[in-house]
C-alpha cells in the first residue's frame, strides 16, 4: 500500500503538465464544510508489557513462560465530516464502527503433563469510534494532493466482558482512548474525491482487567495497537 501511495503521487507529478488543463473539481478544497465516508481493513493488537519475574507465575500445576497475540484483520466503516479550517488545514470529526478479533496466546509449562501446552484467549471486540483529527494538506499537484493526519478518539467496546466473572476469558476494559497518525493522498473526481490512507493507533490506557488466573497475573500492561488501511469517498 505504501508503494502504492508513492506510486500514484509519482504519476501526478508526471502528469502534472497534461493535468493543470483539466482539473477536476477545482473548487473542491474552498468548500467550508463536506461530508464522506472511510472502508477499511484494520489490523488490531495488543503491546504486552510482561511482568519481570513472569516465570514465576504459577498456579497448582501450571507455570507461565511466555505471551504473546496474534492479530487478525478485521473491517472499519466511518462516516466523515470535515471542517476547512485554513487552505492547508482542515478538522474531522469520524465516527464510526469498527470489528476485530485478538488472540492471546500463552506459554505454560504443566507440572502433571511434564510439558508445554498453549492455551488461547480470544477477545473479540466490536468499537464505537470517536475520532477528531486534523489534516495537513500539502500542494495540490494536478488532481492528487498529498496529506498528513493526526489527532486522538475515544474508543467503547460494545463486545467487552469486563464485568462476566469467568476464568475462561481474558477480560478486558470496556472504554479506551487512543492517539493516531496516518498520511494519504486525495485523488479528485468531477464528482467526488476518492484518498487511500494508512493510519496507525496507539493506546493510552491499561486495558487487562485483572483477575485470580496465571493469565492476567502475567501482564503488567496492555495496550491497544492498529494499523488500518482504509479509502475514503467524499
Amino acid at each position: 500500500m505504501v508503494l502504492t501511495l508513492a506510486g500514484g503521487w509519482a504519476t501526478a507529478q508526471e502528469l502534472y503538465n497534461y493535468e493543470t488543463r483539466q482539473l477536476r473539481s477545482p473548487k473542491y478544497d474552498f468548500k467550508t464544510i463536506h461530508f464522506g465516508f472511510e472502508l477499511g481493513i484494520n489490523y488490531y493488537d495488543f503491546h504486552i508489557d510482561p511482568a519481570e519475574t513472569l516465570q514465576n507465575i504459577q498456579d497448582n500445576q501450571n507455570t507461565l513462560y511466555s505471551i504473546d497475540c496474534i492479530a487478525t484483520p478485521g473491517f472499519t466503516l466511518l462516516l466523515i465530516s470535515d471542517l476547512r479550517l485554513t487552505n492547508w488545514l482542515n478538522l474531522r470529526f469520524t465516527p464510526g464502527i469498527s470489528y476485530t478479533q485478538r488472540d492471546m496466546v500463552f506459554d505454560v509449562f504443566n507440572d502433571q503433563l511434564g510439558d508445554f501446552y498453549q492455551p488461547k484467549r480470544s477477545v473479540e471486540s466490536t468499537f464505537i469510534e470517536f475520532p477528531l483529527y486534523l489534516k495537513v494538506r500539502g500542494k495540490r499537484v494536478g488532481n492528487a494532493r498529498p496529506y498528513l493526519m493526526g489527532g486522538a478518539k475515544y474508543m467503547i467496546d460494545m463486545a467487552s466482558q469486563e464485568l462476566v466473572e469467568d476464568p475462561r476469558l481474558f477480560r478486558i476494559k470496556r472504554f479506551d482512548l487512543a492517539y493516531e497518525f496516518g498520511f494519504g493522498i486525495d485523488i479528485y473526481f468531477d464528482f467526488f474525491k476518492f484518498s487511500p490512507q494508512i493510519k496507525a493507533v496507539t493506546g493510552m490506557r491499561n486495558m487487562v482487567v485483572p483477575d485470580d488466573t496465571i493469565y492476567t497475573e502475567g501482564v503488567v500492561d496492555l495496550t491497544t495497537r492498529c494499523v488500518l488501511i482504509s479509502f475514503q469517498f467524499e
